[in-house]
């Protein structure tokens, strides 16, 4: 069974809501400057004063007692943990502020956030200094009101940067160290892929002194995106998708979505402007592990012949959703005398249609890609077909660019957006989505009513299904943000078919599940891929079978289906709604990493991998301990961190869940979440 197991985001959506407070609890008028501060400065002093003092149940009663969360990305766990209820966070944050050294957190700066009449909090940034490794950790803690009890409650994150090995951007301008030939390339880290994940990664590690080379299959950097359909633009804001150190350009800004050519010539300029390494054209025939010296040795076919990389680390950087194109397996393909393509092979309805004679086009799919296809061949004068197979969740282009939510990425600096956006826990960050979301579409109801009249079945926002992380984080898509394509459909000038399934070919089409049949010419499966788990590609793109032809057993070496068998599964999201598999160390294999996810998950976490990257290659990186240490009501604890120097002999066991009582504390304020990075 792969590691680790997948939780249910809405499920966890349902259990666990944001918390509210009584509108009575506290008059957001008399929260001045100075009175925020004081009660800030109190929980904190609390804080402080039970972790130095390793007083657990009056650290418990600094947390707030319903919601407690504690979302760590480095800081303390060097790993990505998300923790909950008082006593589990107390335990934790006792244990790994020892083992990390820690200092006492300091306050930099506090403000009252009043969102809404039942969510109001104190936002507090933080800071904190480790000894092991030596690091700077910045954090943010939220306080939110609590009747009855005079004071207020709130929420944590921390995330850090190596004091040591601070990031120079000044390395990124020195020239490229890969020579042009040769046989033999010896690296640091060897990225496999040249996409957005690779380059930022490679140009984050290259900031902090670390060397890496990419190797992309396609002949030109960029063509992972110059390479898909002609009419693809971005349905999310430019600013959101900015790469780190080289952001797009204020002409691109605003309103404006960045079509294929600008994201592939991003990708280009990145490349050239940084001297990154990479090998374009290159096919790997074979992977093996050295679990003695954890090392990779990588076999390359290139056009100027055979190449072999040895590296310290391996990345998969690929992408998430786009190597496997899934087409329903029905009957019958070989008596359809139309054409029939995936999403991935369309280029334009000139090329890939009308050229080889097609006069009309059944769609099959509704999501982002479905329907710029179909305007696309609509526009072009084919006859159109949309095939719906099940309601699609709809949202408008206006709601993703409110600055309450996304758009806060036009509003203000990536650094802060990302701050503010991008460390909450996943279920946190999925309740503040979907109430806002929600909102925006109970404003407008009838929004989408002659697009649904016209027989396409549509969910808004306001809709109980209807939740954006679980399409982005669980299924990888499935959703439409609409950017004006739905309008047609509206106006009744093409055809809709919903509520069915394909269920085989016929010499003119399709038959259906109902019973008709679709006919058309053509038909374009926009039914997305299968490989949202990128577990279910590291064999093939590791070399597959080819990797076995000649090599030499050795219980030391793994090759690429043992390590397909080892690492961890990908996306979803796992018992602590972290997301499973990317951007951190793998549970049963060495210096192996995922980088994928979205475009701002790319900027994220490629600083998040290369830290860990660097902190192994300095040997100042904890390591991973399955602890024996039980505590009642604390999950994952096999993934306990320890330092390396740390002797298992000597451990020093968690200390007991002790219940507390939140009444009896002197505190006036309670932590419900906290944030470490």
């Amino acid at each position: 069974m792969a590691y680790p197991p997948a939780a249910d985001l809405r499920q966890k959506l349902a259990e666990h809501p944001l918390p509210t407070v009584a509108v009575t609890a506290l008059d957001p008028a008399s929260l001045t400057p100075e009175e925020t501060a004081k009660i800030a400065n109190n929980v904190l002093t609390a804080f402080n004063k039970a972790i130095s003092t390793r007083d657990i149940t009056a650290l418990s009663n600094c947390l707030f007692a319903e919601q407690a969360l504690w979302k760590d990305s480095l800081a303390l766990t060097y790993h990505l943990r998300t923790f909950s209820t008082p006593a589990v966070i107390a335990a934790h944050l006792l244990e790994t502020t020892k083992l990390r050294g820690a200092h006492g957190f300091g306050l930099e700066f506090v403000h009252f956030l009043p969102v809404s009449p039942t969510l109001q909090f104190i936002d507090c940034s933080l800071s904190l200094k480790t000894t092991s490794p030596a690091a700077t950790c910045t954090g943010r803690m939220l306080l939110l009101p609590v009747e009855g009890s005079g004071g207020l409650a709130g929420m944590e994150d921390l995330g850090s940067d190596l004091d040591a090995h601070p990031e120079d951007e000044t390395l990124l301008r020195t020239p490229s160290t890969l020579a042009d030939g040769g046989d033999d390339v010896k690296t640091d880290v060897f990225i496999i892929g040249g996409g957005n994940g690779a380059v930022t990664l490679a140009s984050r590690l290259k900031a902090l002194g670390v060397e890496s080379v990419m190797a992309d299959r396609n002949a030109n950097s960029g063509d992972n995106w110059a390479l898909r359909y002609d009419s693809l633009k971005f349905h999310v804001p430019t600013a959101m998708c900015d790469m780190p150190y080289l952001p797009y350009g204020e002409d691109l800004k605003g309103s404006h979505l960045l079509t294929r050519d600008e994201l592939a010539n991003q990708v280009r300029q990145y490349i050239k402007e940084f001297n990154l390494n990479m090998i374009t054209s290159s096919q790997i025939q074979s992977t093996q592990y050295d679990q003695a010296t954890r090392r990779w040795t990588v076999k390359l076919k290139t056009p100027s012949g055979l190449r072999t990389v040895r590296s310290k680390h391996l990345v998969q950087a690929t992408g998430l959703a786009s190597q496997k194109p899934r087409v329903p397996d029905i009957a019958g393909k070989e008596i359809y005398k139309g054409i029939s393509l995936h999403s991935k092979e369309y280029k334009n309805p000139e090329v890939s249609l009308q050229n080889k004679g097609a006069k009309s086009v059944l769609i099959i799919g509704s999501a982002n890609t479905a329907i710029d296809i179909f305007n696309d061949c609509q526009t072009a004068g084919l006859d159109t077909t949309i095939l719906a197979r099940s309601p699609t969740y709809v949202l408008p282009v206006g709601y993703v660019m409110d600055p309450r939510g996304f758009g806060l990425f036009n509003q203000l600096d990536t650094e802060t957006c990302d701050r503010a956006l991008m460390l909450f826990p996943t279920w946190v960050e999925c309740n503040m989505a979907h109430g806002l979301l929600a909102m925006l579409a109970s404003q407008e109801p009838d929004r989408y009513k002659r697009v649904a009249k016209a027989g396409f079945p549509v969910i808004d926002s306001a809709h109980p299904d209807a939740c954006l992380m679980h399409n982005l984080v669980e299924r990888g898509g499935g959703h439409y943000v609409d950017i004006g394509g739905l309008e047609v459909i509206a106006e009744g000038n093409v055809g809709v078919i919903s509520s069915v399934e394909p269920v085989a070919y016929t010499e003119a089409g399709l038959r259906l599940s109902d019973g008709k049949t679709a006919e058309a010419d053509s038909i374009i499966w926009c039914t997305g891929f299968s490989d949202l788990n990128a577990r279910d590609t590291v064999f093939e793109v590791l070399g597959g079978e080819n990797a076995a032809d000649g090599e030499e057993k050795d219980s030391n070496l793994l090759g690429p289906r043992d390590i397909a068998n080892t690492v961890d599964a990908t996306f979803g999201v796992d018992e602590e709604e972290e997301i499973r598999g990317l951007w951190k160390r793998q549970r049963g294999i060495d210096n192996f990493w995922f980088m994928g996810g979205q475009t701002q998950h790319h900027r994220y976490h490629s600083k998040t991998v290369a830290l860990q990257i660097k902190a192994e290659l300095e040997e100042t990186i904890p390591v991973f301990l399955n602890s024996d240490v039980q505590i009642s009501g604390i999950h994952n604890q096999d993934i306990a961190m320890r330092p390396k120097h740390h002797s298992l002999a000597s451990k020093t066991p968690y200390p007991p869940n002790v219940p507390c009582s939140l009444k009896d504390t002197p505190v006036h304020a309670r932590c419900a979440m906290l944030q470490l990075f």
